[in-house]
């Protein structure tokens, strides 16, 4: 506990750390301070807001923050790239109507932020079964504010405390090498199909595309109708109603109806680009009328449709038509609950194919997990038995969770048993993504 005075009114403050970079610098991880003596409020008011400002705050922001919050993103983002206006890239975090000052965690000086990071909870919800994870965006520093080792101890302070509220695993996009000190690897799976007006105009040649009908996904009846849609998928995210719209919005995209034979068939959202991160179908026959009717709705030369590894029905199609595919890494994920994660995914991949009975234990960082699958049915547990191969964190977040990735897991697996190894080839990669309409 430190204690500063002023005209005999003193400050105590909680829990001081000081900063690597800089002797003088004090982050304060917990913004109010407490009072020792008898004073007149406004004498102590007046106090804890001079000594504040002297202060470098890491900490938690506040509703009152909100609009700085936009200010300082849009100002960063803008000098490091293109003009950015936040309200419009992610209405549904910073729109006209919208405080969501409490997922940001910052750094202030001053009594100015000089470092931001946003923390999105996101739900899944996979065949019954919820799951927590945390999306990190918005990442920034004040270009004046750089080499004072503001973002690193903000990132510990994050991590920390994403950790201690139980999520399961946590996920940002960025460069590489510098989120791999944060225990963050590029991971997930994404499919992207390019489709070009070549391959509609010569695989589509006899499709009739006429009772198909591409409408703005404006009213609140067809809203209604693609949110129905959307709940009922196996896999999604959790997504409420009243930020349905905006979400479906992100990253400038524009949602759509599909009404096929006058019957609400779908829905899709699309950028000025033809980037389509999202679309939904009522019936698989319907991809051909459906994305005919797109090209002459739109007049686009080609579309880039992205697939999660679970759409089988849109990925089974496009493989059929597009011009190419591209499968990559989505994010870079740290994992904190293994046994959930595992669990989680090595379920959902049963949904999505056979997989063969066995049992392997992996050694993962300081811990060994029994994976086992009987009748397709899989269990996780934690075991004291010695494992068929370990490896960190990091390599298995790579390995195990990415196609890519998966590559490498012969070099681990050198040597195991027939059974054993017949094991690792049908049970891994793990069909672990993130859909960009639902990240920051």
């Amino acid at each position: 506990m430190k204690r500063y005075r002023e005209k005999d009114i003193v400050i105590e403050v909680k829990e001081e750390r000081q900063c690597k970079n800089n002797e003088y610098t004090r982050f304060i991880l917990q913004s109010e301070v407490f009072i020792a003596g008898n004073y007149k409020n406004k004498d102590v008011k007046r106090t804890k807001e001079r000594i504040a400002k002297q202060m470098i705050q890491c900490r938690k922001a506040i509703p009152e923050e909100n609009e700085e919050i936009i200010d300082f993103i849009n100002y960063v983002f803008s000098q490091n790239e293109r003009p950015h206006d936040f309200k419009k890239l992610l209405p549904k975090l910073y729109g006209d109507s919208r405080n969501n000052a409490g997922i940001h965690y910052l750094v202030k000086e001053e009594d100015k932020i000089k470092a931001l990071i946003c923390t999105m909870p996101i739900e899944y919800s996979i065949y019954g079964n919820g799951i927590k994870a945390c999306c990190i965006g918005m990442v920034s520093v004040h270009p004046y504010a750089r080499n004072k080792g503001y973002m690193k101890q903000l990132m510990k302070e994050v991590m920390t405390d994403i950790k201690n509220q139980g999520y399961q695993y946590v996920f940002l996009g960025g460069q590489r090498q510098r989120y791999e000190y944060f225990g963050f690897e590029p991971s997930g799976l994404q499919l992207e199909f390019r489709l070009t007006s070549d391959n509609a105009r010569h695989g589509l040649t006899h499709t009739d595309s006429t009772p198909v009908k591409i409408v703005p996904l404006t009213t609140e009846e067809l809203l209604d109708k693609a949110y129905f849609f959307y709940t009922a998928q196996p896999v999604y995210a959790h997504r409420s109603r009243e930020d349905f719209y905006d979400i479906l919005s992100t990253w400038k995209c524009v949602p759509y109806g599909i009404i096929v034979n006058y019957e609400f068939s779908g829905y899709l959202t699309m950028n000025s680009d033809g980037w389509i991160p999202e679309l939904l179908l009522a019936d698989k026959k319907h991809y051909s009328a459906v994305l005919k009717a797109l090209f002459a709705y739109t007049g686009k030369e080609q579309f880039r449709l992205l697939a999660a590894p679970y759409d089988l029905n849109k990925i089974n199609y496009l493989q059929d038509i597009a011009e190419s595919c591209q499968i990559t890494t989505c994010e870079s994920y740290r994992i904190f609950n293994w046994k959930q994660v595992l669990l989680a995914f090595l379920e959902l991949k049963s949904h999505l194919m056979h997989l063969i009975d066995g049992v392997l234990r992996i050694g993962i960082g300081e811990c060994v997990y029994e994976l086992k699958v009987k009748g397709s049915v899989p269990s996780v547990h934690k075991s004291s038995k010695e494992a068929d191969f370990s490896m960190t964190e990091l390599t298995a977040t790579r390995l195990l969770l990415s196609q890519v990735g998966s590559y490498g897991l012969t070099d681990y697996t050198a040597g195991l048993a027939v059974d054993k190894l017949n094991c690792v080839n049908s049970w891994f990669p793990l069909p672990l993504t993130a859909i960009p309409v639902d990240c920051c």
